[in-house]
């Protein structure tokens, strides 16, 4: 899988476990907008994207902004980790900056929440530019660029899991694109929540594929107390 991590040296395991407890939590605290079950939130989850939950002045806006800060922080700790584990390749190192760009967006859409534009009930708008939209669209970016970019690299069914995610990313990008631009926004909260999932999810194999760093190709050391073979004699 990766080269170099094949050896189970202590230092080297401390550091995938405490990456993959990272990446465990920012993917969990992630989807933290199912907590809107239990909450009146007073916005529709089919046709209003999860991000707007977060929006200044809306119910329970500081819980949501808490997730991202949460969440954001995990991926940010996680990127230099990540980055030592990663292979020396642009794709890798590059894979390890994605992490860590994430949580920066996280961070700054906590920081600069996004706008609320109530335009009837549950629906909320999204005004044209204001600076708090910036991470909303990077977010939905990074959901499609990150499964395409590890899938270039990954071997097996770590790749063929990677490519089905990118499948499912882009083609929920692609109505969330079609549902703003023709259909008022219709659908487009089911949508955004299922690209959420699926990125969490996405998260959740990299905290496999971390684990699995230091035993995919463990190097049998030959036993010295076994016997050498006999040499065959030489022919004629």
């Amino acid at each position: 899988m990766l080269s170099g991590l094949d050896r189970a040296e202590p230092p080297l395991g401390a550091v995938r476990r405490l990456t993959a407890g990272l990446l465990f939590v920012g993917a969990v605290v992630h989807a933290g907008f199912l907590v809107e079950v239990f909450l009146d939130t007073a916005l529709s989850p089919r046709h209003t994207v999860p991000a707007r939950l977060s929006a200044a002045g809306q119910p329970y806006g500081e819980v949501f902004r808490v997730f991202d800060v949460v969440a954001g922080a995990a991926f940010v700790a996680a990127g230099p980790f990540l980055r030592r584990l990663a292979p020396v390749h642009r794709l890798g190192r590059a894979t390890a900056a994605l992490v860590w760009g994430y949580g920066a967006v996280l961070l700054a859409r906590a920081a600069l929440p996004p706008e609320c534009v109530l335009q009837a009930a549950e629906l909320c708008a999204a005004p044209t530019g204001r600076l708090g939209e910036l991470p909303v669209i990077l977010a939905g970016a990074q959901y499609v660029v990150s499964p395409l970019i590890v899938s270039l690299w990954w071997r097996g069914g770590w790749k063929a899991a990677t490519r089905a995610l990118f499948a499912v990313q882009f083609g929920l990008w692609a109505w969330l694109v079609v549902a703003h631009a023709l259909f008022d926004g219709c659908y487009a909260g089911l949508a955004a929540r299922a690209q959420v999932l699926v990125a969490s999810a996405f998260l959740l194999v990299g905290v496999r594929y971390v684990l699995r760093m230091g035993t995919a190709r463990r190097t049998r050391r030959p036993d010295p107390t076994a016997e050498a073979p006999e040499a065959a004699a030489c022919p004629g």
